[in-house]
């Protein structure tokens, strides 16, 4: 099975690479597996094609909570290509963007049953699939002032754009897309358009409209660019973003970036109130209470504080991210974190990660577990608030091959102390060829 994924993203990948990419400079022989391939690879972007493969693998082993002590192991492998059409044809501000990934593998959450909100290894997700997540032309114009895309993607090319240097869920890319419905985060994607606007360095704002549709989620949705079935809404999105460069340049200034953005969609999900088993027949006889225009806000930031005589330094990071209550069983996720890249003068490109997080159940979900109690109709667990620990060291082995050694511990898995605490000790590899 799993040559046969490879296969199929070996020939995607060549048909990906006859078309291109805006990006910054490569240099591929200093941080890909395979290098310059003789210095093809560099003449190629120089021509305004960029190709890429990468492998991502994720190990854990619970040593408490859930029901059992087990392992798990699921991965990932991610084709991406950029087509820059202003070196291809003279097409100045045109790019195409694509990226097709497959996952497979199992979930320790779910094996050893720990009852987490959110999963230990986020990689897993999406179903065993080749699928494609990016399939969008970007549009460049006035210099940079304004910038288009359309096509599909996931929502973190443009909003949320938080980077996976984490094993646990909580702390990795487009956190609205884990919680909201409605909101497709990697490796799904959704049908729609983003215009940034540019003013200056430091500031931009982004729009997005997007097509709501549950069969994004599909495995049969594979590599097809049409979706099946009607939309049954729109997701409507906007972010305000602020970059920041604190110190002088004699000394090295230490940048940073921060965000806040929310979204709107205009599709029906049902009460979570009601969602709740055992809740709507005892509450309620009647039919499911539906609500429509489901919202949410979020902030981002992450700044450099320090740098270090191996170039790297401190930085810090926080994310609040807050859902709808009505319909989100999870409508809170706070973050704050750490990461200190070369730590040691001997291991420049090394890198130690630290972070912690809170996530919510919904108080609509709390209260329907606490009538049901109070109707005799339990005893259920009633749900709060989950507290994620990671502590990680990234080790850069040679020039593409990375690996990281992790400890995540997981207090109150699902909101209640129902479920024991989790140690979970994971192992992290990233390839990029």
């Amino acid at each position: 099975m799993r040559q046969k994924m490879i296969a199929r993203i070996a020939m995607a990948s060549c048909v990906v690479a006859s078309a291109n990419v805006v990006a910054s400079d490569q240099d591929y022989a200093n941080t890909t597996l395979t290098g310059d391939w003789g210095g093809a690879r560099q003449r190629l972007y120089d021509q305004g094609v960029d190709v890429g493969l990468d492998y991502l693998g994720e190990f854990a082993h619970n040593t408490s909570g859930g029901i059992r002590q087990t392992d798990a192991y699921a991965d990932q492998i991610h084709v991406h290509a950029a087509f820059d059409f202003e070196k291809l044809w003279g097409w100045t501000g045109g790019s195409l963007h694509v990226d097709i990934n497959n996952r497979n593998g199992s979930q320790i959450d779910a094996k050893a049953r720990l009852g987490t909100l959110l999963q230990s290894q986020e990689i897993y997700g999406g179903g065993s699939v080749t699928r494609l997540t990016r399939f969008y032309l970007e549009q460049a114009l006035w210099n940079g002032l304004v910038d288009l895309k359309f096509g599909r993607m996931d929502i973190g090319v443009d909003f949320f754009p938080f980077a996976c240097n984490y094993q646990n869920l909580n702390f990795c890319g487009a956190l609205p897309g884990w919680i909201s419905k409605g909101v497709d985060a990697w490796p799904l994607a959704q049908t729609g358009g983003v215009i940034a606007i540019n003013p200056s360095q430091a500031w931009s704002i982004k729009l997005g409209g997007f097509g709501v549709n549950p069969n994004n989620a599909l495995p049969s949705q594979g590599l097809k660019l049409s979706v099946p079935g009607r939309n049954i809404g729109t997701l409507m999105l906007a972010e305000l973003d602020w970059r920041t460069n604190l110190g002088d340049a004699r000394n090295g200034t230490l940048p940073g970036v921060w965000r806040m953005g929310g979204w709107r969609n205009t599709a029906r999900y049902n009460n979570v109130f009601y969602s709740v088993d055992g809740a709507q027949p005892l509450l309620d006889g009647n039919a499911p209470v539906f609500q429509s225009g489901v919202s949410g806000s979020y902030f981002m930031g992450q700044q450099q504080m320090t740098r270090n005589a191996t170039g790297g330094g401190l930085s810090v990071f926080a994310n609040v991210v807050q859902a709808d209550s009505r319909t989100d069983p999870v409508d809170q996720m706070i973050s704050i974190g750490l990461l200190y890249n070369g730590p040691f003068a001997s291991r420049r490109d090394d890198r130690l990660g630290l972070a912690i997080g809170r996530d919510r159940v919904s108080g609509r979900v709390a209260a329907a577990e606490r009538a049901i109690n109070a109707a005799g109709a339990g005893p259920v667990p009633v749900q709060g608030y989950e507290y994620i620990t990671e502590l990680n060291y990234q080790f850069q082995l040679w020039r593409g091959l990375a690996l990281m050694p992790n400890v995540q511990y997981i207090r109150h898995p699902g909101g209640t102390s129902a479920h024991h605490d989790a140690a979970v000790f994971g192992l992290r590899a990233v390839v990029k060829f």
